[in-house]
């Protein structure tokens, strides 16, 4: 028991807060999917910057990615089908392609 408390505090804040970071992440993916209308570079490739971040940081896997856009692709079957082409469809598949691309390098690399 006290090797772990003394690992979770040599990992510090990131390691320990792991999943709530993640969720967190596509929560604010979500959010900009459903609710701001207004398309911004600035805050799309913030996003996925941070993602490829927590890639380096967490040694995530390629499989945990193709998850995310699992669930992307989810968010934008449930949009499609309740409003047809809206922007916030668009969003969704502007931001799986952008997640599809991370999860193809990611795979590619891990392969290497």
């Amino acid at each position: 028991m006290k090797n772990r408390m003394e690992e979770a505090e040599k990992k510090g804040f990131f390691a320990e807060n792991k999943r709530t970071l993640l969720v967190v992440l596509f929560l604010i993916v979500f959010w900009d999917i459903q609710f701001i209308a207004i398309s911004y570079d600035l805050i799309t490739f913030g996003i996925l910057l941070s993602y490829i971040l927590f890639i380096r940081l967490f040694h995530l896997r390629s499989k945990q990615t193709f998850l995310f856009c699992l669930s992307i692709l989810l968010v934008l079957f449930i949009n499609f089908i309740t409003s047809g082409t809206s922007v916030a469809t668009e969003k969704a598949a502007v931001w799986l392609v952008l997640f599809m691309v991370v999860g193809v390098f990611q795979q590619w690399r891990e392969l290497r």
